[in-house]
């Protein structure tokens, strides 16, 4: 699904991203993910930049995606399923994601000018 950042939150005591993200159809995500892992893709994750995500049962093709993460439902219900990726948890409402018990997060995006 393709998604747009609408914000950002930096948690720079446990060195993670929370980004909020939205996308057709009222789809809202809620996605924590490492600054390293951030940094290594070259990307600085803004508000208004353009990802797209796709959650699946199978890994699939991984070459394709700059962050792959493996994870498990955490939660689902009251319009909404929550993953967890070794702790770090993705939250989706309003996209009609299947509550997987193993899925693979993935997810293509936009890479700085200094990034190679």
């Amino acid at each position: 699904m393709k998604l747009r950042v609408t914000s950002v939150e930096l948690y720079d005591y446990t060195k993670v991203a929370a980004l909020t993200m939205s996308g057709e159809g009222g789809a809202e995500v809620r996605l924590e993910l490492p600054l390293q892992v951030v940094d290594e893709v070259g990307w600085s994750p803004k508000a208004g930049d353009e990802v797209e995500l796709e959650l699946s049962a199978s890994a699939g093709d991984l070459d394709a995606w700059d962050i792959v993460l493996s994870g498990s439902l955490l939660k689902a219900g009251e319009g909404a399923v929550t993953f967890t990726f070794g702790g770090l948890l993705c939250t989706v409402r309003g996209a009609g994601v299947e509550p997987l018990k193993r899925v693979y997060l993935k997810l293509r995006v936009p890479r700085s000018a200094a990034a190679g």
